[in-house]
C-alpha cells in the first residue's frame, strides 16, 4: 500500500495528487527555548511552539499537481491536506492547514520533468487521525 495525498484547494474540489508523487516527508517540530540558570549542569528548556513542514516530490503534471500547487500559491490561500502513509482502514492519517511556500520544476535534458513543493504550518497544528 502506497502513501496517498489529498489536497483541498480553496474554492475547488478535492485533488488527489498521489499518482504523480514519489516522495513525501513530514517534519513535525517544536521550538523549545533554553532557559538554563546558573549552577545547572544540564540544559533546561521551556515547552515551545509547534511547527511542521511537508515536502513533496514527483513528476510534473500540468493537469494535476502543477495546476493545484501553482493556483494555491498564487492565491496565497491556506491549503488543507490529508496524508495517509498506508491506504487501508485503520492506518494513521496526518492533516493540516498550511501555506505552500515553494514550488520547483526541474527539466533535465534526458529524463522526465520533476516537481517539488513544500507546505509550512499556516493555521492550527498537524493533526493525527485514522483512515476510515
Amino acid at each position: 500500500t502506497n502513501v496517498t495525498l489529498h489536497m483541498f484547494p480553496s474554492g475547488a474540489a478535492s485533488a488527489n495528487l498521489t499518482g504523480d508523487l514519489n516522495s513525501i516527508s513530514i517534519k513535525f517540530s517544536k521550538n523549545n527555548p533554553e532557559n538554563t540558570t546558573f549552577g545547572k549542569s544540564t540544559a533546561q528548556r521551556l515547552s515551545g511552539i509547534r511547527d511542521y513542514t511537508v515536502d513533496y516530490a514527483g513528476y510534473w503534471n500540468s493537469a494535476s499537481n502543477e495546476a493545484t500547487v501553482f493556483t494555491e500559491m498564487n492565491a496565497s490561500a491556506y491549503t488543507l491536506f490529508l496524508i495517509a502513509p498506508a491506504s487501508h482502514t485503520g492506518s494513521p492519517t496526518y492533516s493540516g492547514c498550511g501555506l505552500i511556500n515553494n514550488m520547483t520544476v526541474t527539466g533535465p535534458h534526458d529524463g522526465p520533468v520533476a516537481i517539488s513543493f513544500s507546505i509550512h504550518a499556516g493555521t492550527g497544528s498537524l493533526t493525527k487521525g485514522t483512515a476510515a
